[in-house]
């Protein structure tokens, strides 16, 4: 079962442009010009609080074979950032990640992510291939 909402990788200006229309009380910042790495910073205090990778983004976050380095995804920064009380339910972002997502992750926060089936492994090409865990694809609420 997929989850309602966009899926497959985005380039990280779209993902920074969604973020800057959404935040509450949070900005984005980039490190360098052209499509370098970006963080998230509270407005308030200026405190780091998650940081977004350049390039295309994959939806979900995994770690690299090659050169083991934890390779972020999307969706994970939108779940942390929705726990925090920083991501702000708006039509976008229901379109985005879908209202059944939004309202589980406010509702049960991050044990609700573990507890998804979410892919092992996802190709940030924009083919949109996904592999899934071996967890029970018929419910994924378990």
């Amino acid at each position: 079962m997929i989850s309602p909402g966009k899926h497959g990788s985005m380039p990280s200006s779209t993902f920074e442009e969604i973020l800057i229309r959404n935040l509450e009380f949070a900005t984005v910042r980039r490190s360098g010009p052209g499509d370098g790495v970006a963080g998230v910073y509270s407005s308030i205090t200026g405190e780091y609080l998650r940081g977004i990778g350049g390039g295309r983004i994959p939806e979900y976050s995994y770690m690299r074979d090659e050169a083991p380095r934890l390779v972020r995804g999307w969706r994970n920064v939108c779940q942390e950032l929705i726990v925090m009380g920083k991501l702000r339910e708006t039509k976008e972002t229901r379109q985005l990640l879908g209202i059944e997502f939004i309202h589980e992750m406010k509702d049960y926060g991050a044990r609700f992510a573990l507890s998804s089936p979410e892919p092992t492994k996802i190709w940030a090409d924009g083919r949109g291939v996904r592999g899934h865990s071996g967890a029970d694809l018929e419910n994924p609420y378990r």
